[in-house]
C-alpha cells in the first residue's frame, strides 16, 4: 500500500512537469512560427517596394530560407533536439503505406487542379489571360528550370514543418483542455494565407484551403513526410498550370 501510495506522489508531478515542458517549448515553436511568417511578409514587402519590375516571388524562396535558419537557429538553442525530430521519425513498417497515400491523393487533387482550370477556360477565360499555356512544362527544362524551381523541395519541407509542427502541434499543445485547441489550423492557414498575398487575392484563398488539406492529411496519417511529398508535386503542378497568376478582371 505504502509503495503504491509513493510511485502515485512520484508520477503525478512528473506528469505535470512533462505536460509544462511541452507547453513551454510549444511556445516557442509557435514564437518561431509567427516570426518566420511575419518576417516573410516584411521582406517581401520591402522588395515588392524596391523591385517593382520584377515579380516579387522570385525572390520568395531565397527569402524564405534565410528566415528559416534565422529562425530555426534560436530554435534550436531553446527545444531539446527529440522535441523537434520527433514528428520526422517514420513507422518503417508504414513507409510505403503512407507513401501509396500521398500518391494517391496526388492524383485525386492534381485532376481536380487540372479540371479546375479547363472549367475556368470555359466559363471565365479572362481570369487566366495569363496562364497560357495549359500545361506550362518549359519551366521544367534544363536552361528554363529556375532557381526557385529547384529549391522548391526544401521549401515545401520548411514550410510543412511550419505549417504542422510549429504551428498547429504548438497551439494544439498550449491550448490542452481548452475546447478550442482543435480550431488552431484556422490561424495557422490564415497566417500562411497572408504570407502569399504577393500572388492577389485569390492565391491567398487557393493557399488557405492548401494549408487545411494538408493539415488533415497530416491529422490522419501521422506522417509529415506524406505531407511534404504532397507538397511538392501538387506545388509544381499548380505552377505548371500557372494557376497562381488567376486574376479578377475589373
Amino acid at each position: 500500500m505504502g509503495t503504491k501510495e509513493t510511485k502515485k506522489e512520484v508520477t503525478k508531478p512528473e506528469l505535470k512537469s512533462t505536460i509544462e515542458s511541452k507547453k513551454q517549448y510549444s511556445e516557442y515553436l509557435i514564437i518561431a512560427y509567427l516570426t518566420y511568417m511575419s518576417l516573410y511578409i516584411i521582406f517581401n514587402s520591402a522588395v515588392e517596394f524596391l523591385y517593382k519590375a520584377n515579380p516579387v516571388y522570385r525572390f520568395g524562396n531565397y527569402i524564405g530560407l534565410i528566415l528559416a535558419i534565422g529562425t530555426l537557429v534560436p530554435l534550436v538553442r531553446k527545444v531539446p533536439t527529440d522535441f523537434l525530430i520527433k514528428p520526422l521519425k517514420v513507422n518503417k513498417a508504414r513507409i510505403l503505406d503512407a507513401f501509396t497515400r500521398g500518391l494517391i491523393i496526388c492524383l485525386i487533387f492534381g485532376g481536380l487542379m487540372i479540371i479546375l482550370k479547363y472549367a475556368m477556360l470555359k466559363l471565365a477565360p479572362d481570369m487566366l489571360k495569363r496562364c497560357m499555356p495549359f500545361f506550362y512544362f518549359d519551366r521544367l527544362l534544363p536552361g528554363r528550370i529556375t532557381s526557385n524551381t529547384m529549391l522548391y523541395p526544401l521549401t515545401a519541407f520548411w514550410q510543412e514543418y511550419c505549417m504542422n509542427v510549429m504551428g498547429y502541434d504548438g497551439m494544439r499543445t498550449l491550448l490542452v483542455g481548452n475546447h478550442r485547441k482543435h480550431k488552431s489550423v484556422s490561424v495557422v492557414a490564415l497566417f500562411f494565407g497572408a504570407m502569399h498575398y504577393t500572388y492577389g487575392f485569390p492565391m491567398i484563398v487557393l493557399t488557405i484551403f492548401f494549408v487545411l488539406f494538408m493539415n488533415y492529411i497530416y491529422r490522419r496519417t501521422k506522417n509529415l513526410w506524406v505531407c511534404m511529398l504532397v507538397h511538392i508535386i501538387l506545388g509544381q503542378l499548380l505552377f505548371t498550370l500557372q494557376l497562381q497568376k488567376i486574376t479578377f478582371s475589373l
